[in-house]
């Protein structure tokens, strides 16, 4: 989609409350984009389209890149790259530079991104909402805010959606979890004889319900269960994609860019005792930390060109999730010439810890053995006019579509991994998303 000629943006603060994810969902508009970070204080919230931009191939990253920054200096040339001072473009991309037949999936392209024609930001107490129209269009803009404003019992919800507690997978037949040691193994030969050294396999889990899903549900129990996570919501029309994912891809704030290195997990305990015994087993696994160690290095090596200098801890710290504790490391570097978010966000992707390594030798197993993946393992996000911004890695997700949800869940395979012990791994991600219990944080 071209973006027309002649875009308007105003940008105006917010003083009364308001449900930023009842808003947008009332409105009746698409696409839909949400974000938050309740830990950080920071949500993002849009609908509507004025311009999209979709990609694929070895390209996407420069194109929507470039595309998206053109279009945004447009409109809004000089403003300082904090998020809540104007326009922003929001939206992902998938693992794979190529289209997922997957029916699920059929409206995620490879890589796309929009402008929103309402945006509302709120950082910690102060709120700003954002409208962008066409020429001539402002009046379907306002119509657009009056529906998002109406009161919330006018605003439109999903017919008799099923509530979370009935959103329960059957226990994995014995075929699945053949299929599983049996894909297992074959990556483990394949490390076993030197060609690889890690790769991450994943499953998929269908759940379905009497009613519609409602995607605003999960994110009604993200923001309470899972507050130092992404908790996002993608819309692109009648499919969903939402997800409360724990991993930084990376971000750019100013020139200083940060990614995470998340790799490497055990379960949570069922008491404090147990929990500390499994994170202290997790901080001494040499297999958990050579899994681990892969992903540093590749986002060490990946940003090292072009950020310097390059903090990386000497060692790795505990990440407490409702469904796991897992191997956490932090990387932080300045950047030694102009770089945005998406083109770092393409130096990065696919890290070793949803692909493998080497990389491009993972890849091609994955594309093979998982071609439904879609936009599980890629990421969300947005963008400034500066090119700053954040994208999460697409973790702890699912699609609905209707009255069936897509779950997925994967795990690091390297030498030394049991089948077993990795499906089990999977089966606490598969059902992270529609769990309640209560949430860590990094120790």
């Amino acid at each position: 989609m071209n973006y027309p000629d002649s875009i308007f943006s105003e940008t105006v603060p917010v003083d009364e409350p308001l449900d930023l994810l009842r808003a947008i969902r009332g409105c009746g508009a698409a696409p839909l984009f949400y974000w938050e970070r309740p830990d950080h204080g920071l949500t993002i919230a849009a609908a509507g389209a004025v311009a999209e931009f979709r990609a694929s191939g070895v390209g996407r990253f420069r194109d929507v890149s470039e595309r998206s920054r053109e279009l945004l200096r447009s409109l809004n040339p000089g403003r300082s790259g904090d998020p809540v001072g104007g326009p922003l473009m929001v939206g992902g991309f998938g693992f794979s530079d190529r289209a997922c037949q997957a029916r699920e999936w059929r409206e995620f392209p490879p890589a796309w991104i929009f402008l929103p024609r309402l945006l509302w930001v709120r950082r910690g107490a102060r709120c700003t909402l954002t409208t962008t129209w066409a020429k001539d269009d402002r009046d379907s803009v306002d119509r657009l805010l009056a529906r998002a404003l109406q009161p919330p019992h006018s605003c439109h919800r999903s017919a008799d959606p099923s509530p979370l507690l009935e959103l329960r997978p059957s226990a994995p037949t014995p075929l699945e979890r053949i299929d599983w040691r049996e894909r297992v193994e074959r990556v483990r030969s394949q490390i076993l004889g030197g060609a690889l050294k890690k790769v991450v396999l994943s499953r998929r889990l269908v759940i379905e319900t009497d009613s519609p899903i409602d995607p605003a549900r999960f994110i009604d129990s993200a923001r309470t269960a899972r507050p130092s996570c992404v908790n996002f919501f993608v819309s692109p029309g009648i499919t969903s994609f939402v997800g409360s994912t724990p991993e930084r891809l990376v971000e750019l704030d100013g020139e200083t860019v940060t990614s995470s290195a998340l790799a490497g997990s055990v379960p949570r305990g069922d008491n404090p005792e147990e929990d500390r015994a499994l994170g202290d087993s997790l901080l001494s696994s040499a297999k958990n930390l050579e899994e681990h160690q892969y992903v540093v290095n590749a986002l060490a090596s990946a940003l090292e060109p072009v950020a310097s200098p390059l903090n990386v801890a000497a060692q790795p710290r505990l990440m407490l999730l409702p469904e796991a504790q897992h191997l956490f490391t932090r990387i932080e570097g300045r950047l030694r010439e102009p770089r945005s978010v998406i083109e770092l966000a393409g130096l990065l992707h696919p890290t070793p810890a949803v692909c493998g390594v080497p990389r491009e030798a993972a890849r091609a197993i994955i594309e093979r053995e998982e071609p439904e993946r879609g936009w599980y393992t890629g990421a969300v996000g947005w963008i400034d006019a500066k090119g700053q911004g954040e994208f999460a890695v697409a973790l702890r997700a699912g699609v609905i579509d209707g009255s069936r949800m897509y779950l997925f869940g994967g795990a690091g395979i390297v030498a030394g991994s049991d089948s077993e012990a990795e499906f089990a791994e999977t089966e606490n991600k598969l059902t992270a998303l529609i769990g309640s219990t209560p949430l860590g944080t990094i120790a």
